[in-house]
């Protein structure tokens, strides 16, 4: 099994693991990710102005988003279950997970990136922040930068098993599953109670859930239980405690919340 996930913009800060510079590049995506690298130098090297633009930042994040990318080479690490931070990760709380669960976590979960293309979850990330829609010089937007890569990489990545998809839209549109995956690969919907009446994709609870239902799988997975199936991801967020799971096709879930 692989659970897709998108990063979070918030991130756990420090780290003491060795400098992404001081180690051997990736087997499968270092020279794509020494581009981006090298294209975010040139960004914020220039104009903070400009940069902040590019890399879509907040006013209130600007200073220490561009300070932690002009370092990105160069800073200290954590693993990247440990990096990151907003919260699906919140719902994930993988610091909670028993230990078969968490060690499973490390190699089964990818997280989607803008700046690294995808990260296992024990691999080594410095703090930074680069949506899938930033405007590097020299490539464009990071997550079209992406497609070609990763449609090359993928299919190494995940060459048997349940695939889970819990990617947001811009994650997701760096990816797309095809052929073998695609009929392998379930996607998950999360709907919650509007305010108007009915239910719809709110984000909190969204993130929350898919954070939560990781956690279940790879709980799930860890005991041995089988997941091969939309049926059993449905099942896994039931047993979990989830209100409500439909399996609206073989390759979607839709979950509630409360």
């Amino acid at each position: 099994m692989r659970i897709l996930l998108p990063p979070s913009e918030a991130k756990h800060p420090g780290g003491r693991g060795r400098a992404i510079s001081a180690r051997a590049a990736h087997p499968l995506l270092g020279e794509a990710r020494t581009c981006v690298l090298d294209a975010l130098e040139r960004l914020v090297g220039g104009c903070r102005e400009q940069a902040a633009a590019a890399l879509l930042l907040p006013p209130a994040a600007v200073e220490d988003a561009l300070r932690a990318d002009a370092a990105a080479r160069t800073s200290g690490t954590r693993p990247a279950l440990e990096r990151y931070a907003g919260v699906v990760y919140d719902g994930l709380a993988a610091a909670d997970l028993d230990t078969a669960a968490a060690r499973l976590a490390r190699r089964s979960v990818l997280v989607f990136s803008g700046l690294f293309g995808v990260v296992r979850g024990d691999e080594p990330v410095p703090d930074y922040r680069v949506p899938a829609k930033a405007v590097l010089p020299g490539i464009g937007v990071a997550g079209t930068f992406w497609r070609p890569v990763l449609d090359e990489t993928m299919p190494r990545l995940l060459d048997r098993g349940l695939v889970v998809d819990l990617r947001s839209s811009d994650y997701a549109a760096m990816w797309r599953p095809r052929g073998d995956i695609a009929r392998r690969t379930v996607r998950v919907r999360v709907l919650s109670p509007l305010p108007s009446g009915g239910r719809g994709v709110v984000s909190y609870p969204s993130k929350f859930a898919k954070g939560r239902l990781t956690g279940a799988l790879l709980r799930r997975a860890a005991r041995g239980e089988r997941l091969r199936s939309a049926a059993d991801v449905a099942a896994a967020w039931l047993d979990d405690g989830g209100p409500v799971a439909e399996v609206e096709r073989d390759d979607l879930v839709i979950v509630h919340t409360r």
